[in-house]
């Protein structure tokens, strides 16, 4: 029987720049695609700025999200005033550590038994995805 899967805590696609363009917002999906083989509008897409980019939302995804941005803001230092000290290329270098290294593989979280998004992932991808049929 297939394994019912929850929401994890995984950032599968983000993307940041100095403006507010839909590229962005396609630059992330693209990343996050290719994490996932399912439908786009299986993701929990979230925008900290761009109110223009979001044509729906459920306030339960929209904590989780919050929550992983204020620690990233955090940990990293960044407030508003901090994030024009740094260059682009310095934030993303930052985000992809934070986010690809510490939070995806390291960090463990309450609401996935206290492992890493990456753990949590494992018995799901080892998976089989098919079943065999008895005639």
């Amino acid at each position: 029987m297939p394994q019912q899967r929850q929401q994890g805590r995984r950032v599968v696609g983000w993307a940041m720049g100095a403006t507010l363009e839909a590229t962005l917002v396609l630059q992330a999906l693209s990343r996050a695609l290719g994490h996932r083989q399912i439908e786009p509008d299986q993701l929990l897409i979230h925008t900290d700025q761009g109110s223009q980019f979001r044509a729906k939302g459920c306030c339960w995804d929209n904590a989780v999200v919050e929550s992983l941005l204020s620690t990233l803001k955090h940990e990293l230092g960044l407030d508003d005033d901090a994030e024009a000290l740094f260059s682009t290329q310095q934030l993303q270098s930052w985000l992809a550590f934070w986010i690809d290294g510490d939070h995806n593989r390291e960090r463990r979280h309450a609401t996935i038994r206290y492992l890493s998004p990456i753990d949590d992932e494992q018995p799901y991808i080892a998976a089989p995805t098919l079943t065999t049929a008895r005639p």
